[in-house]
């Protein structure tokens, strides 16, 4: 390569880095968005996973336990309420279809429940088992992108709305959707009564072209 073309090749890298820099960033956001979803989730079944508990593939069919001293304002992570919680949700994924449940005896005055999965449960189960049972559904459509925050010149941030196709009907009951506060588009995303609100982090690398360092639009959720 003579000089000139170096010369020509730098300054074209240079006008890429000074556009996205200096705010001058043509980059199809709607498009890109959407490829990025799709190239993670190309079956448009695994926008979302829901954490039900660290019960394993070779733990089924599970009974549960009982664990003294519950009380709502434990810690998170305190045994006793990641046992309680763990009962809750079985239950409540059972009258969804998603276990069988059956009553085994008691412990003391305590009904005691052996669940397992049901063909409709795994149709949702997350193979790769990765923290226990996790059912997964759904496929993010991005709908309008928002803004493009520069703040951070070399650190994009792209806001947009979007909705998702593919939910099963079982994570539009409330009392499972409300479960999970930490992710806060589930409503809008599962109901579709309102557009839900995501996000994507990007850096810039050397070349000028973009990294995506941050996705928030689906995710595992416990």
């Amino acid at each position: 390569m003579n000089n000139q073309k170096i010369k020509h090749s730098l300054l074209s890298c240079s006008l890429i880095l000074l556009s996205l820099l200096t705010g001058c960033d043509n980059t199809d956001y709607k498009t890109r968005i959407q490829e990025e979803n799709d190239n993670i989730n190309p079956n448009g079944n695994r926008a979302v996973c829901l954490d039900v508990g660290e019960i394993y593939k070779d733990m089924y069919p599970y009974t549960i336990k009982y664990m003294a001293g519950y009380h709502k304002d434990l810690n998170y992570k305190d045994p006793i309420y990641v046992n309680h919680k763990l009962n809750y949700r079985l239950a409540l994924y059972a009258k969804e279809g998603l276990f069988t449940e059956e009553l085994v005896g008691y412990e003391g005055d305590q009904p005691l429940y052996r669940y397992d999965l049901t063909d409709e449960g795994r149709k949702y189960i997350d193979q790769k088992w990765w923290g226990g049972t996790n059912f997964c559904f759904g496929r993010v459509v991005v709908d309008k992108i928002l803004s493009v925050d520069r703040q951070w010149k070399d650190k994009p941030k792209v806001v947009f709305n979007y909705h998702m196709d593919n939910v099963p009907n079982w994570i539009k009951n409330p009392e499972i959707y409300r479960l999970y506060k930490g992710f806060g588009s589930m409503e809008a995303a599962v109901t579709g009564n309102k557009p839900a609100r995501g996000a994507h982090y990007y850096s810039i690398k050397s070349d000028g072209t973009l990294r995506l360092s941050v996705a928030e639009s689906g995710k595992y959720v416990l």
